[in-house]
């Protein structure tokens, strides 16, 4: 699939994801550069939902409240999870 394809595929139906060939770690979790659809440095909700670890914690873990994850962030969601 192209690179564009998977973008407006992501966007479009974000749970299709699962089913692509990405790397899941026992946790649950998706490294951010595969999260990171649209490849512009950040997590947004639509990305957020093809990972349900993500999407529960997005919330919590958006400390700047601007809408989006930066890998700090999503790294601190991972780190949450991981001390459960």
């Amino acid at each position: 699939m192209q690179p564009a394809g998977f973008l407006l595929l992501a966007l479009v139906a974000p749970t299709v994801l699962a089913e692509l060939a990405v790397s899941v770690d026992a946790d649950g979790f998706v490294a951010f550069e595969q999260i990171d659809s649209d490849r512009n440095g950040y997590v947004s909700h639509v990305e957020a939902r093809s990972v349900a670890a993500v999407e529960t914690r997005f919330d919590s873990a958006d400390t700047n409240g601007d809408g989006l994850l930066d890998h700090s962030e999503y790294t601190s969601v991972r780190m949450a999870r991981e001390a459960n």
